[in-house]
């Protein structure tokens, strides 16, 4: 049973159950290898062997690229209000042809036939969905690829506890 339906697209929907937080261990964490990076960078500068340089910078480089990455798209996450509990995105993609099982799916909330559907490395049908680690809260909406982008089939659909783990047992 859905506790609550919003329309419009769950990819540009902030979902009001959900905050944003900062994550403090990717922004320290990136720091320290900001740090790191900076410190080989000198001790390269104060060596004068060229097989060590090479390695060294090289290693900086890569120190450099991740705690950049983890800076810019990292820094934040998404947290059930309601649990505390992060969520993640996923999606699945299914075959044109099956649209109408699914859809019958998610109207009787019988998700047990979502096992039997048949799914596919890309697709033209997909479902996305925003979940909890703990599997206590689901937002999911099923999408079909019409020229350029992927339009909501269903409203976005948002599952707690019970019928929420019964969906992700179905959908993982």
């Amino acid at each position: 049973m859905k506790t609550t339906t919003y329309s419009g697209n769950i990819n540009d929907f902030q979902l009001p159950e959900l905050v944003k937080k900062t994550n403090k261990t990717s922004i320290i964490l990136s720091i320290v290898l900001i740090i790191f990076a900076l410190a080989i960078f000198h001790l390269v500068y104060l060596t004068e062997n060229n097989l060590v340089e090479g390695s060294e910078v090289f290693a900086g480089v890569i120190a450099l690229g991740v705690a950049l990455f983890m800076l810019i798209w990292q820094r934040t996450k998404y947290i059930d209000k309601e649990t505390g509990s992060v969520v993640s995105k996923d999606r699945i993609y299914y075959n044109p042809n099956d649209l109408p099982t699914i859809l019958l799916a998610f109207d009787n909330d019988n998700f047990a036939v979502l096992q039997n559907v048949k799914r596919q490395q890309e697709g033209n049908v997909q479902i996305v969905f925003r979940f909890a680690e703990n599997h206590r809260y689901i937002a999911v909406q099923v999408q079909r690829y019409e020229p350029f982008d992927y339009k909501p089939q269903t409203d976005i659909l948002v599952y707690r506890d019970v019928n929420a783990m019964k969906l992700m047992e179905n959908l993982k």
